[in-house]
């Protein structure tokens, strides 16, 4: 069953609610799951409801006086205003700066990790799968310390590879806001990255790969009040933060349990090529689950073994023993820090790694019909990679753990950078899931998987290659805003992409 509720009691004194059943099951399945869907929808939106009004509080009161709280929702208004042409003023495109609070359509898009948790803590399904998607994330630095690369490959749905590369500078006070220029991965009208992978001008990278939480009695630490989204706790921390340890400490506070994930942030100004590296603060993680956050600084990681590798595993034993990791990996190496696939060929590899390119091939790695540590006890046996494409499994096969087999789930990109490319808060991309390379894998096509999911906007071929993102004063479609007292107007005129006389 899919169910939609919109509360519009305040303009027509109704709230609607619509749910839509399929005949692919009996009548009885069909009446169960629409009562289930009809609580699930109302119990979300009141949870939503509340933080919001508590979130407004918070606002009104310390905004003026307290960065943190401050132009956040601003954005967020204005993003949902230009979407539904909320403008003001007798001529049309006058809008009025200002800050709502509404349960809006674009506040769900933002919240898009946090629904991984929502999902438990409302018990949308007794048959929920424990584990949300998966991410790569690997820091690496070169032999003779003379460069430091950072990568991150983004598994989910194929549904999901409707992408954006965003770049977000404001003219804010430096000071206030170290952070003001942003460059990062993401989706239409997202604030934030939600991969998560965010270079910032304050000489800031920050990624995350998911971690689930198997211990469900921990999801009772969710609260409305007091707590803040992950989306939003991110967006903040890469505004304001001028050091990791910053990060960490801003990122941490109002923790709201959704969206768990390990954070690795870096450094970029602690580091100097062909020098010594620094002893602290250059890399900080932080692990995160209802209840708690656990940060720490493993510079001495990556100063005694050379690399750092992220791979939706807690590092952190508090965590992995209350989040249920501890209990889960004696029963398979697939939960296990330093014993899953991944990290046995991050651990492998990570040698190979000498520049952006042999960065790309370690990051889009899968050889899974080959490579010794893909193997499981599974039928076939060969599934497990750093970059996965659940869409190559068998749909008979048997697998230990379900996350192994056939599913609409696999790398979706590729990001990577080094010092000089950071430096301009640029990074290397392809778009898509994994192909060729030594398993010479087929490319991703809608026009020949057994994937069945809709694609609305998307290619039908996959097999992007890589390209540098690229900081150009003026691209693509233009807005010049015109202040006038309060209201702002937009033009709108087309500067061409690229000069091609200097091309």
């Amino acid at each position: 069953a899919n169910g939609n509720y919109r509360n519009g009691q305040n303009e027509t004194g109704w709230g609607i609610l619509e749910i839509e059943t399929f005949n692919d099951f009996s009548e009885e399945i069909q009446s169960y799951a629409a009562g289930l869907i009809e609580g699930y929808c109302e119990r979300l939106h009141n949870y939503i409801k509340n933080n919001l009004n508590w979130i407004k509080l918070k606002v009104n009161l310390l905004a003026k006086k307290d960065i943190y709280w401050h132009n956040t929702f601003t954005q967020l208004t204005g993003i949902n205003d230009g979407y539904e042409n909320n403008y003001y003023g007798e001529e049309e495109y006058y809008y009025i700066p200002n800050v709502s609070f509404k349960n809006s359509s674009v506040l769900l898009i933002q919240m898009s990790g946090d629904f991984f948790d929502l999902e438990h803590v409302f018990k949308k399904s007794e048959n929920l799968e424990y584990e949300p998607s998966h991410c790569s994330g690997f820091i690496k630095i070169t032999e003779g310390n003379k460069d430091l690369l950072m990568s991150h490959v983004s598994m989910s749905g194929y549904n999901t590879m409707n992408r954006i590369l965003k770049l977000y500078k404001f003219a804010f006070d430096k000071k206030q806001s170290p952070g003001n220029i942003v460059s990062f991965s993401g989706y239409p009208a997202a604030l934030s990255s939600a991969d998560d992978y965010t270079l910032t001008s304050a000489g800031i990278l920050s990624m995350e790969t998911t971690i689930a939480v198997f211990n469900e009695p921990l999801y009772n630490k969710v609260k409305s009040k007091g707590q803040l989204h992950c989306w939003l706790r991110s967006y903040i921390a890469n505004r304001l933060s001028v050091t990791a340890r910053d990060w960490v400490r801003i990122f941490g506070r109002y923790n709201s349990g959704t969206y768990n994930n390990q954070w690795t942030v870096l450094d970029y100004k602690l580091f100097k090529p062909g020098q010594e590296l620094p002893k602290n603060d250059l890399i900080w993680i932080l692990e995160q689950i209802p209840g708690l956050v656990v940060s720490r600084d493993i510079t001495w990681f990556i100063n005694r073994y050379g690399y750092w590798p992220s791979y939706n595993i807690p590092f952190l034993s508090k965590i992995s023993e209350l989040s249920g990791f501890n209990e889960k990996g004696l029963l398979n190496n697939w939960w296990r820090w330093g014993y899953t696939p991944r990290a046995k060929i991050f651990h492998r590899d990570h040698n190979k790694v000498k520049d952006l390119k042999t960065l790309k091939e370690l990051m889009r790695y899968n050889d899974y019909t080959h490579d010794e540590y893909s193997r499981c006890k599974c039928d076939p046996h060969i599934q497990l990679n750093i970059s996965t494409r659940g869409d190559l499994n068998p749909k008979n096969g048997k697998y230990e753990v379900s996350g192994m087999g056939f599913r609409n789930h696999g790398s979706i990109d590729y990001k990577g950078t080094n010092f000089e490319l950071f430096k301009q808060l640029r990074f290397e991309v392809i778009g898509g899931p994994t192909y060729g390379g030594p398993g010479n894998l087929p490319y991703f096509s809608w026009s020949n998987t057994k994937i069945n999911t809709t694609h609305y906007g998307q290619p039908i071929n996959w097999n992007f290659t890589e390209f540098t993102t690229i900081v150009i004063p003026q691209m693509g479609i233009t807005f010049i805003v015109m202040i006038k007292q309060t209201e702002i107007q937009f033009f709108t005129h087309y500067v061409p992409l690229y000069n091609h006389s200097e091309t």
